[in-house]
């Protein structure tokens, strides 16, 4: 045979055995991709199924919440173990969820002020308003709610008034800032200082001019108290602030006045 045809052969013989082992390497490769991807989506499923359900049993508890906020006369104890089940289950799926945790302190709340708790018992709120504030610490509406639990549930005056200056500090104009404030004002005011009464004061101006819905509140939270005649005077000292609508209807509320 020539040397030629020996050499061409040869060739041919190299280039199918790469051919061939080509062929084989690349659904190797395939398959070894493919297995990749299979467990990173296995992975990545078994970290974002939980947090589906998490979120699924905070929306449950956060209807419940809702609902009691607005209409507190239709909801048992019952009602408050579903929500309070619900959002445990919840913080137990996404326990670094700053929501959930605060949703959780909020409806301890709900159980102590319905006598379903003690204060002892919700002592854990403690922890779950630090947690909350130290995964967002310019939220508000955290500091407001954790101003809230110490000022009513534990009597810490003062440590409640250092929470609302840093809810202030965040979001002065957001309703839960304010309306908290007036809230533990109000309910604490014989045991203030100045400086704590004129922040509750400042509170009733903005629950005065926000809505409608908060000026009712305020009207409601000054008859429950008996403070209508302090907050009359505040409120004639800075009428040229209000509508002339506004003005007449404190009068009313606030001062007794019957035209």
């Amino acid at each position: 045979m020539p040397a030629s045809v020996f050499k061409t052969s040869r060739r041919h013989s190299s280039a199918s055995k790469k051919n061939s082992d080509m062929h084989i390497k690349v659904p190797l490769q395939g398959k070894v991709l493919a297995i990749a991807l299979l467990l990173a989506s296995m992975a990545l499923m078994s970290y974002v199924a939980p947090l589906g359900m998490a979120s699924a049993y905070y929306f449950k508890a956060e209807h419940y919440l809702m609902l009691w906020q607005r209409k507190p006369a239709t909801l048992d104890q019952q009602n408050w173990q579903d929500a309070a089940d619900a959002i445990a289950q919840a913080v137990q799926r996404h326990p670094t969820h700053p929501h959930y945790l605060l949703t959780q302190a909020k409806i301890n709340e709900w159980g102590w002020y319905k006598g379903f708790k003690t204060a002892e018992q919700i002592s854990e709120n403690e922890q779950l308003y630090q947690s909350a504030i130290a995964l967002r610490p310019t939220w508000p509406n955290a500091y407001a709610d954790y101003a809230y639990f110490l000022a009513m549930v534990n009597f810490r005056i003062t440590e409640a008034f250092d929470a609302l200056k840093l809810a202030n500090q965040y979001g002065p104009f957001i309703p839960e800032t304010f309306a908290r404030t007036f809230t533990i004002a109000t309910h604490h005011w014989p045991v203030l200082n100045a400086v704590q009464k004129a922040e509750g004061l400042y509170a009733l101006e903005k629950m005065v001019k926000n809505s409608y819905t908060t000026y009712q509140q305020a009207v409601t939270t000054t008859k429950q108290y008996k403070l209508e005649r302090t907050f009359c005077l505040y409120l004639r000292l800075k009428k040229q602030e209000f509508p002339q609508s506004t003005q007449q209807r404190i009068e009313k509320d606030f001062c007794g006045v019957r035209r």
